[in-house]
């Protein structure tokens, strides 16, 4: 083994460690860490850093999901937002007819987002959020550096600004995406952290700034009432659990789609991927794709807002069904498949571990690129288009209806070991990639013995629907061409450049994760996107 080759290496710690997509968050983390805060103040600060650093993925107009570990005890938030009470099924189909649109105010719902960091500090937290949420408020007041990457994830969403937002400056500063390195301020948005920070709840969901969403909503035809900023949109959930391989994998319940990571992972437990890793990595890679697809229809079927229809989760991995899903899995040939959800979304994975062992797993996100591309009028706040998942077919689980929460794409997890104890605190964004990402990284830590950060690195595949399916550069030149000669249909393999138009499809997510080991924690940051894992 050559030390010094150009691979990164995981990154280790003693006394903490924050992973985020940004550098910028993940030395905030670091510095709250050393300052005494503990991992819910850590992450608090790191996700308001990344709603400014990374404004086309997350913010206050979208919504959060988190897990907590403390004391060997695991607490799920969702603070998915509800649709507005203006929006019927009825009233969607004859405005819109029988699909939803991509973007545009239709699509928005009441965010999230700051209702669920708000519950998590009160509920975990330690430091005041003047002292939180002040680093994010000062990088976006004096300006910060655009990332490389970020950069040209703002390019994919900027469309979607001229279209909904013509009048707007605010992301794009005098008409033109900010390129890699130039300073990019925005006062309001900074004055609207502040604010939060002193106020609390009031200052978004009351008051001016609520009154402004929902005029900037209402004037494109939206379906948002000021009422429905009353109801607190984040609660407390019990995350849904699976196995593989002794560990147990811990995942957000419906609305939440972390059922479809836990059946695919059962389905991948019959059989002894480790040996088909070893005699024939595209048989390995089939086989993935294929439990993904079956997993990813059964979500179709059954996951949607548990107050309107609770799924069968139990049934789902119950051994016996988990065998008859196996038993339609044709080892040489691909299948026919639904849609396996958004392909196209833009979202924000954080984990941080502190001194004590408490973790959280944390992700944020406006939906797509820049969400509805709706900004509001001297917030700085982009708004969501997470109501574009809603179906509009009568009687359908996830059909468009008043105050409902859509089947959600957001997914943080965590890996219990055999001992019960937490392994891991990990995530992997970009809409239907977050549970397939996951897949890949627990086979390539647990099956393959890959470390952390290769385990992140290692070229990923994706489900998109149908038969087609994109693949990364790959060390086996020919997988293209042998999963085409089973069927899929490779859409995008990484040998010509993906066209802006492709991006999504070529996008195989961002993954963060920290291992915690016996004496030190592990960290790891995806190269895909600009992080870094910063250790205490």
């Amino acid at each position: 083994m050559n030390p010094f080759n150009n691979q990164r290496a995981p990154v280790y710690g003693r006394d903490g460690m924050a992973c985020s997509s940004t550098p910028l968050a993940a030395v905030v983390g670091r510095d709250i860490l050393k300052a005494g805060g503990n991992a819910a103040d850590a992450a608090l600060a790191m996700a308001a850093v990344v709603n400014v650093a990374e404004p086309m993925m997350s913010g206050l107009g979208g919504d959060m999901f988190a897990m907590v570990w403390k004391d060997g005890k695991v607490h799920g938030l969702n603070s998915s937002g509800r649709s507005g009470s203006l929006m019927t099924l009825e009233r969607v189909r004859a405005e819109h007819g029988d699909v939803m649109p991509h973007a545009g105010a239709a699509t928005v719902n009441v965010p999230g987002t700051l209702d669920g960091y708000l519950e998590l500090h009160r509920k975990f937290g330690t430091m005041e959020l003047t002292d939180l949420f002040e680093p994010a408020a000062a990088l976006v007041d004096g300006g910060f550096p655009v990332g490389q990457k970020i950069a040209q994830a703002w390019e994919a969403g900027s469309a979607l600004l001229r279209k909904f937002s013509p009048g707007s400056t605010d992301y794009l500063p005098g008409g033109n995406v900010p390129a890699p390195g130039a300073l990019f301020r925005q006062p309001d948005l900074a004055a609207l952290w502040r604010r939060i920070a002193r106020e609390g709840r009031s200052a978004f969901y009351a008051g001016e700034v609520r009154d402004r969403i929902v005029e900037t909503v209402a004037k494109q035809g939206g379906y948002l009432e000021a009422a429905d900023f009353d109801t607190i949109q984040a609660e407390w959930v019990e995350p849904i659990r699976g196995t593989y391989r002794g560990h147990t994998v811990l995942e957000m319940p419906p609305n939440g789609q972390g059922i479809v990571a836990l059946e695919a992972l059962a389905i991948l437990e019959g059989y002894d991927m480790a040996a088909i890793f070893a005699a024939d990595e595209v048989q390995a890679c089939h086989l993935i794709l294929e439990a993904i697809k079956l997993a990813y229809a059964d979500a179709a079927a059954t996951v949607a807002d548990a107050r309107f229809l609770k799924a069968p989760i139990e049934h789902l991995l119950d051994p016996a069904f988990i065998a008859a899903r196996r038993a339609c899995l044709d080892r040489d040939h691909a299948s026919e498949n639904p849609p396996a959800g958004r392909v196209f979304g833009d979202t924000t994975y954080l984990t941080v571990v502190d001194r004590n062992r408490m973790a959280v797993s944390l992700i944020t996100s406006i939906s797509g690129p820049f969400g509805s591309g709706l900004v509001v009028p001297g917030t700085g706040v982009v708004l969501n288009n997470r109501l574009a998942d809603f179906v509009l077919v009568p009687g359908h689980p996830n059909a468009a209806a008043p105050a409902k929460r859509v089947r959600h794409t957001i997914l943080p997890s965590m890996v219990l070991g055999p001992d019960g104890q937490l392994k891991m605190s990990f995530g992997c964004m970009g809409g239907n990639m977050q549970p397939q990402g996951q897949v890949q990284i627990l086979l390539n830590l647990i099956d393959r013995g890959m470390n952390l950060q290769q385990a992140i690195d290692a070229p990923r595949l994706r489900v998109l629907d149908g038969k087609r399916v994109s693949i990364e550069p790959h060390p086996l030149p020919d997988l293209g061409k042998r999963l085409a000669s089973m069927g899929h249909v490779v859409v995008w393999d990484g040998s010509t450049p993906a066209s802006p138009g492709d991006i999504g499809e070529s996008f195989e997510g961002s993954a963060q994760a920290i291992l915690l080991e016996a004496e030190s924690l592990c960290g790891a940051s995806d190269p895909r996107l600009d992080g870094i894992a910063c250790p205490l």
